[in-house]
């Protein structure tokens, strides 16, 4: 007898490794920002820095939104063999709107603090 895998739950694994590896992207590229602007002498070059501030806020955003939208789509898509897994009532029950909005107000939150510190001194 052949085993069978749900391909939603393939997705929503996919989606999640995902998730991990851009959090890792973006905690790689927000710390060097901040070594950037904390320790490197940036006067005259403060508008050449906010490129990096902007599109590291971007990635954050734009990555964490896609990946929660493919986990939310990937929940929907669920054989109804899943759908009655204790697994699947736990994790499609979870905030995902809050989650995204979380996501959003990270990434603004780390730029405008990238930002109060490039312009601030």
């Amino acid at each position: 007898m052949k085993s069978q895998t749900d391909p939603s739950l393939n997705g929503l694994f996919h989606a999640i490794s995902f998730q991990i590896a851009g959090i890792a992207i973006a905690l790689m590229a927000n710390s060097a920002n901040f070594a950037l602007i904390l320790f490197a002498d940036t006067k005259g070059h403060e508008i050449a820095l906010c490129v990096p501030i902007i599109a590291t806020a971007l990635f954050t955003f734009v990555w964490g939104d896609a990946t929660l939208q493919s986990q939310v789509a990937n929940i929907k898509d669920a054989t109804v063999e899943t759908k009655n897994s204790h697994a699947y009532q736990y994790i499609s029950t979870q905030p995902y709107k809050l989650l995204r909005l979380m996501n959003l107000i990270l990434a603004f939150a780390l730029a405008a603090s990238q930002f109060s510190i490039l312009f601030g001194r």
